[in-house]
């Protein structure tokens, strides 16, 4: 991405979100953030968190941040996630559903993303945010629906936007 990162006087990775939310999980698991990752989530927050929690003006809840291999490998996650190193969160935003939430990256104009996954209520109902961090020219720009009885399809605004099933 051609715009910087901003430090922040108190640690935090950008003005809406803190490293604790993005390590937690409720498995007990330690999920220490390492230096390497935390350049790409600070990227992540700052560049697509951060605006998109302005845009919408209400908190945006990261369910599943950054990923140990021992807390990747508990939940079930890809071998190759990116969650592991730091370019990817699952968030929730009370009372949209995760197609509104992609629609609202999409009318806001963030489009330097590589995957925006919006899954199906039973499957979750949150919106995966995927990055190519450092590297915007390479990100795939991929609008997906996680479908309830599995796998996925390209979104369609028109099905899938308030889509609760």
């Amino acid at each position: 991405m051609s715009k910087s990162l901003v430090a922040r006087c108190d640690g935090e990775p950008g003005e809406f979100f803190t490293w604790a939310e993005l390590r937690r999980n409720g498995r007990g698991i330690d999920n220490p953030i390492p230096t390497s990752a935390r350049i790409n989530l600070t990227e992540l927050v700052q560049h697509f968190l951060d605006p998109i929690r302005r845009y919408l003006g209400e908190p945006v809840i990261v369910t599943s941040g950054f990923r140990s291999v021992a807390l990747n490998t508990a939940v079930g996650g890809s071998k190759t996630s990116a969650h592991m190193t730091g370019e990817a969160v699952d968030i929730k935003v009370a009372g949209m559903t995760s197609g509104a939430l992609l629609m609202a990256f999409d009318n806001f104009g963030i489009r330097d993303y590589d995957q925006l996954i919006a899954y199906a209520p039973s499957r979750g109902g949150h919106l995966h945010l995927g990055i190519k961090a450092g590297a915007a020219p390479r990100a795939r720009r991929e609008k997906l629906w996680a479908r309830s009885g599995g796998g996925y399809e390209p979104f369609n605004f028109a099905k899938h936007a308030l889509s609760t099933s």
